[in-house]
């Protein structure tokens, strides 16, 4: 974890030193990057989220930006229908003309560690088993906890739906 790209870029290089020191090796091939958007330096004293194109605050009908990482009023965003389905990569107006509508999560960054290594960005990451993203929430957490718990299930339904298996193998399966 670092707070800028110099400061993450001193940490890989003393990191991949200590390793060396013992005898170890760090592949630069698989390392990852995640920018996370911290959300606690955009709260207003009064305790609400401003919105990215008027400035007052919002509540629960509001989109994230991937431009400029703030929350956008549905009526100032200009969606039309659900807000799910276009949280995707919503961009706001406000940064439509101000940069290109590229949110820059699947790009490189470029270190200089030994031979100008580039980290690939990622806007989501398994670590531990548990996912993590962008956004800071746990969305994609419970997703993925999810899928997982129903995959299981489906891989014991033949023997809970099955004729063949007495009660009692069926309730130590479950």
């Amino acid at each position: 974890m670092a707070e800028s790209e110099k400061s993450l870029h001193d940490k890989i290089v003393k990191w991949k030193s200590g390793l060396k020191a013992k005898g170890l090796k760090m592949n630069t091939g698989k390392m990852k990057v995640m920018f996370s958007c911290s959300m606690k330096d955009k709260v207003e004293e009064k305790g609400k989220w401003p919105c990215g194109v008027c400035e007052k605050g919002v509540c629960n009908n509001s989109i994230l930006c991937h431009g400029c990482k703030k929350l956008v009023h549905k009526r100032c965003s200009g969606v039309k229908g659900s807000l799910r389905n276009a949280s995707q990569l919503f961009i706001c107006r406000c940064c439509k003309v101000d940069k290109p509508v590229t949110d820059g999560l699947n790009t490189d960054l470029h270190l200089d560690i030994d031979n100008g290594v580039s980290l690939e960005k990622v806007d989501k990451f398994c670590y531990l088993g548990d996912m993590l993203d962008v956004d800071g929430g746990c969305d994609s957490s419970i997703t993925a906890r999810v899928r997982s718990v129903w995959k299981k299930f489906r891989e014991f339904l033949p023997i809970l739906t099955g004729k063949g298996f007495s009660l009692k193998l069926k309730g130590k399966v479950v």
